[in-house]
């Protein structure tokens, strides 16, 4: 039992660790990690568990690693993969706000994270591809990411009304319209 849940508070301290930018960035290394290192979980539970978190309040990487901690280890596997995914970040930001001036002020760390801007746009744009290939492949599908690319790019609709109406639109077309007309 110890051994398990070491190993999801570090597996998830290691995601939390190189998890820069936004949740979607950490999508790559849940996977390695989860799916290919660890063998907890599928591609496919793993394309759920990011639509999960990002419906529901939250971080998305605290979300996915609360919800993977709890199907591998029950309730105390949710804390403590939860503790791990959020220990790099409250480390980190003591550290930093102890030294704010010096890194404030330090032309090499806005060097660095220009580096990091550019690492975690290929990261978001991995995730992307990685959740367009567990996409169900129906017209409906197509449609929904569609109209949503334009209703938020072009239109600015909150997120939050867009993935409801999507989540709403897609339950309600699976429900009553037949795999083959989809």
């Amino acid at each position: 039992m110890l051994r398990k849940y070491s190993s999801l508070f570090f597996s998830f301290f290691k995601i939390g660790l190189f998890t820069f930018g936004s949740g979607y960035a950490m999508i790559t290394l849940l996977k390695k990690e989860i799916v290919e290192n660890r063998g907890w979980m599928s591609e496919r539970n793993i394309a759920d568990i990011i639509a999960i978190g990002e419906s529901t309040p939250g971080s998305i990487s605290v979300s996915s690693a609360t919800f993977i901690g709890y199907r591998v280890g029950g309730f105390s596997g949710a804390i403590i993969a939860t503790l791990g995914i959020i220990s790099p970040s409250v480390i980190i930001m003591s550290i930093v706000s102890f030294f704010m001036k010096e890194f404030a002020a330090n032309v090499y760390v806005d060097y660095a994270f220009a580096g990091v801007r550019c690492a975690v746009l290929v990261l978001i744009i991995n995730a992307t591809a990685l959740l367009f290939k567990e996409m169900g492949k129906y017209y409906l599908n197509y449609i929904v990411m569609v109209v949503s690319f334009l209703l938020l790019v072009v239109f600015k609709v909150n997120v939050m009304t867009l993935l409801m109406a999507a989540m709403l639109v897609s339950a309600i077309a699976f429900r009553f319209i037949p795999e083959d007309e989809r």
